[in-house]
Formats: structure tokens, sequence, C-alpha cells
């Protein structure tokens, strides 16, 4: 049985939601892997960095519903569900309780000494490429190309241009325990 990768998303590990998956009906056949050294402080020698590189990925994700008419969901809507689920990863503030106390706070007026309300954050998601390389990441760049479509305009084939950055201990709070055990 070949390993095929897959997105999950967590919109609130810590509240022990249940993740959203996006698995690879075909792995990519290429992936580009970049490093890109951090600028250092300036002045002195240009060795000196500001912080370790930043890694980042750019993949193809192949999406065909005719391949997976068998399945119930992909068989009836097409690639659409698989779509939004990706897009729903670069959403900020997919609920969560911080989402929720700062709709309290604004609606009871909040002011005068309350804490500032965080700004939203993205879901935390993982890049599983197989049970040895997993990575938590945030999705940079998205773009569907959308080619073939079934009697009702949903889409059925599309190709996914994505592009992440690999989030280090550095990137994540310290209540991301799950990505920080990984």
């Amino acid at each position: 049985m070949t390993a095929r990768g897959m997105l999950l998303s967590f919109s609130d590990p810590v509240a022990g939601m249940v993740p959203t998956l996006v698995p690879f009906q075909y792995n990519p056949s290429e992936v580009t892997r970049v490093l890109r050294v951090a600028p250092g402080a300036s002045g002195g020698s240009g060795l000196r960095v500001g912080a370790p590189p930043t890694e980042t990925y750019t993949f193809k994700l192949e999406l065909d519903a005719l391949d997976a008419l068998d399945k119930p969901v992909t068989g009836t809507l097409g690639v659409g569900p698989l779509l939004a689920a990706i897009e729903a990863m670069m959403e900020p503030g997919g609920g969560g309780l911080a989402a929720l106390v700062g709709a309290v706070v604004s609606v009871l007026g909040g002011g005068g000494g309350a804490a500032p309300v965080p700004a939203p954050s993205l879901p935390l998601v993982i890049l599983a490429w197989s049970p040895d390389r997993i990575a938590p990441v945030r999705i940079d760049s998205y773009s569907a190309h959308e080619t073939g479509f079934d009697s009702a305009l949903q889409p059925v084939q599309a190709t996914v241009d994505l592009s992440v950055t690999v989030l280090r201990d550095r990137d994540l709070n310290a209540d991301q325990t799950l990505a920080n055990v990984m």
C-alpha cells in the first residue's frame, strides 16, 4: 500500500476539536523546498543572521472526482468540498474560544482597562507526507485551477498550487502542544 500525504487542520487543538482532513488523492510528483536566511542586524559582519532560516515548500495537488466516483461525497459533490477545506485553512479566527471571548467583550462594551482582544489567528495546519515526515505549516498561497465540471457546473477536476511555510517552535504559542510534540 502506498502512503499518501495529507493536510490536517486544527481550528482549536486545545479544545479537542476534530481535525479537518484533506488526504492527497495522488502524491505530488514534484516538491520544491526552499531555505531562506533571515536578514542579519545592520552593521557588522555580513554573516550575522537574525534567526534560523525559514523553510518553505511549493507543490501541486491533483484532484479528480472522476477517479473517486465510488466515494459518497466526492462522487456527489465533486472536488468542491476538498477545495473549500483547503481554503478554510487560510481563514483566520476559525471559531475557537478567543473569537467567542472577543465577541462577548465587544458586545458588552468592554473598554477602560479591559484586556485587549487578540487578533484572530489561522488554524493550526499539519502537513503529513508520511509517518516520519510531519510538520506544522502555514499555507501562504493557494491557487486552484478547476479544469473539469459536471452537469451542475461543480468542479470535478482541479489542480491546486500550494506554498507553505514550515512553523518552528518559536512560531507557535505555548498552548499549541500538539505541534510542539511533533
